[in-house]
């Protein structure tokens, strides 16, 4: 059964110093993170430990009064002694502890029952995740790594993400410790960096990975996105040149797309178009790759870039999931009605475009030109 993410927060030491909002919002923070902790079985279970552990801290952290958050420990301590292999169980109570541990010793206590945890379930990125935090938070941040560490072999995106959690409780010489040497933990790594708005690190460590490990498709195809996403054309002709093998399955087909764009910038259409053809035929006409193999011939074959794009469009406003990323498509269209001169076309299709995205500049001023109002 899929598990939400477990999510801890920091007890201070005095919390009767804090401001009634400030205690009030951590109580919040902490209890609804502890009550979503294997939240989906807690109407089966005659003892629910997550929405104990939840009720026991909120009452803590507002009353500033230990008493709850003790007691409860002691009934999960009593919960644990007739089902010691419980291990999300022991995961919450480490939680619970770590999160009032006033002394070295009882983050000491929470530590060793974080790691009794992922001693009975080897392979649960769940169980690890809360482990790992609860170790960081309690000072054993060397010990979270090698919980990490051991993540990336069976989740490395989830892996990554608790990575990044316990980052602030790590040195920065250490965070590697927690980043085994290899393609998929590297290329999570790099992964979530890039949302984070750390993208020369993420750069850096894709550049590195391809260096390591130069036949790793998937990395390959992350890093010939990237480039394409950034118009950088000279970069996606390094990454994928033309003398590439690539093998003929569904997961090259992006890869043929992108060296189809490649070609066609280097004034190589026959070879762009035979790419093209191929990348739509592998991936069984997915969207993302119509779309990629409509970039490459646009220069070329007008016609043959709209019927890709066109297709790839309808495919993604079949399904409600889909039609959000079915708008960049439309731009294209827009722009190539403009090239072709196809103004009634243009001016619906930048029309269409304004419905969805009102305060879009591009859209206000081509409506604006194609019918001589002054834009809004």
């Amino acid at each position: 059964m899929e598990r939400p993410e477990l999510k801890l927060v920091t007890a201070e030491r005095s919390r009767a110093r804090r401001p009634a909002a400030a205690v009030l919002g951590a109580a919040v923070l902490a209890a609804a993170a502890l009550a979503t902790i294997f939240g989906a079985d807690a109407a089966r279970r005659p003892f629910d430990p997550a929405t104990l552990a939840e009720s026991a801290l909120a009452r803590t952290i507002s009353a500033n009064d230990p008493k709850p958050a003790r007691d409860a420990q002691e009934l999960l301590r009593a919960r644990l002694r007739r089902t010691p292999l419980d291990a999300a169980s022991r995961t919450i109570a480490a939680s619970l502890s770590a999160e009032t541990a006033a002394t070295d010793a009882e983050r000491a206590a929470a530590a060793e029952q974080a790691r009794a945890a992922t001693r009975l379930v080897r392979t649960d990125e769940w169980i690890a995740h809360g482990a790992a935090r609860v170790l960081a938070r309690c000072g054993r941040s060397d010990l979270a790594l090698e919980e990490i560490a051991r993540m990336f072999t069976y989740a490395p995106d989830e892996a990554a993400a608790t990575l990044a959690e316990v980052e602030p409780f790590v040195a920065g010489d250490r965070l590697e410790d927690g980043l085994p040497e290899s393609p998929a933990a590297w290329l999570a790594w790099s992964s979530r960096l890039r949302p984070a708005g750390r993208e020369d690190e993420a750069d850096a460590r894709l550049a590195a990975l391809l260096a390591r490990w130069p036949g790793d498709l998937t990395a390959l195809r992350v890093a010939a996105s990237v480039a394409a996403g950034r118009n950088r054309i000279d970069e996606l002709q390094r990454l994928v040149p033309p003398s590439l093998a690539l093998p003929e399955t569904t997961e090259a087909a992006s890869l043929y797309a992108f060296r189809a764009r490649a070609k066609a910038a280097a004034g190589d259409a026959a070879g762009s178009h035979a790419d093209a053809l191929r990348a739509v035929a592998l991936s069984r006409d997915d969207p993302w790759v119509l779309a990629l193999a409509g970039d490459a011939t646009v220069e070329s074959e007008p016609a043959l870039a709209r019927t890709y794009w066109t297709r790839a469009l309808y495919a993604l406003l079949s399904t409600e999931a889909t039609r959000g990323g079915a708008i960049w498509l439309r731009f294209r269209l827009a722009r190539l009605d403009d090239r072709e001169g196809r103004a009634g076309d243009a001016l619906r299709a930048w029309r269409g475009i304004l419905a969805e995205r009102p305060n879009d500049g591009e859209a206000k001023r081509r409506i604006a030109e194609l019918t001589g109002e002054v834009p809004p």
